[in-house]
């Protein structure tokens, strides 16, 4: 009889479909054991010494002193607060389909992917080769120091000849004593094209760089209206050598680099998946 139930035991124990149950049922209890932990382990909140610290740092870097221990326990009890509205707000999917939250996300992950690359120091030459690709990058614009008079609107010939004559003849002659009031400023100081244009209009730069320095000059035009323009100082655009701008051109280097580095990093993220773009509607 023993060996009966011996022989009938054997045969089921060599059935695949016990050994199917038999390792589904093992599977199950595996998974229910880790997901019991990692539901506990959702429902355990640590605030470590180190995050204490970090807590007491960033009280310190705003009122420039360490928090009092009632502070201190205030601080605290609003990171576990803040805890745990951010795992109930994961929990209830809050997170999904939240641009705000996608776009912090991805700040965060570019964020890693750019460590270490603002440490990174190039080879040989490199800085040498990125400064002479963007050369135009760091020459200096042209620059001018004027004075001006305004003449008004559209002025008469004769006014502005004899406006001139004055300026010329009588040197000594005090420039905001003559032509018109006006919001404009009497003088500016060394500005670049752009700057000088955005005050008195474009083209105002080219016709004033084109005057003999240091004598009045003019008419010029303004989309304001008529000027007579003297002036005072000027400097030429200019390439400075790279010793001179290299903690620019390296800092520029760097970010150019970590933008590299980014693109290459999500080129291979996005390999990993399948994307299907369906046709818009446009109803």
């Amino acid at each position: 009889m023993t060996g009966h139930y011996s022989s009938i035991l054997q045969r089921f124990l060599r059935e695949p479909l016990l050994h199917f149950i038999a390792i589904g049922g093992l599977v199950f209890l595996i998974y229910t054991a880790l997901n019991d932990f990692r539901q506990n382990a959702s429902k355990t909140i640590v605030i470590t010494p180190e995050r204490i610290r970090q807590i007491t740092g960033e009280f310190d870097r705003v009122w420039n002193r360490t928090p009092t221990e009632e502070e201190l326990d205030h601080l605290i009890e609003e990171e576990i607060r803040s805890e745990v509205y951010y795992r109930d707000a994961l929990a209830l999917g809050l997170d999904r389909n939240d641009t705000v939250v996608r776009r912090r996300l991805r700040q965060k992950m570019e964020f890693l992917t750019d460590t270490g690359i603002y440490l990174q120091e190039p080879a040989a030459g490199e800085l040498e080769s990125y400064f002479t690709a963007n050369v135009q990058a760091y020459r200096s614009e042209p620059r001018l120091a004027f004075e001006q008079i305004y003449l008004g609107e559209s002025p008469a010939t004769a006014i502005v000849s004899q406006t001139l004559k004055t300026l010329v003849s009588e040197p000594a002659t005090d420039p905001t004593t003559l032509g018109q009031r006006t919001l404009l400023p009497a003088q500016l100081k060394l500005s670049p094209p752009g700057a000088i244009d955005s005050v008195f209009g474009r083209g105002f730069y080219r016709q004033i760089a084109e005057l003999a320095p240091g004598t009045w000059g003019g008419p010029v035009t303004s989309v304001y209206g008529v000027h007579l323009v003297r002036t005072l100082d000027g400097r030429p655009a200019r390439l400075p050598p790279l010793e001179e701008v290299r903690e620019t051109v390296l800092k520029d280097w760097r970010s150019a680099k970590a933008r590299e580095n980014r693109e290459q990093d999500y080129a291979k993220r996005r390999e990993r998946y399948v994307v299907e773009i369906l046709p818009k509607n446009r109803n």
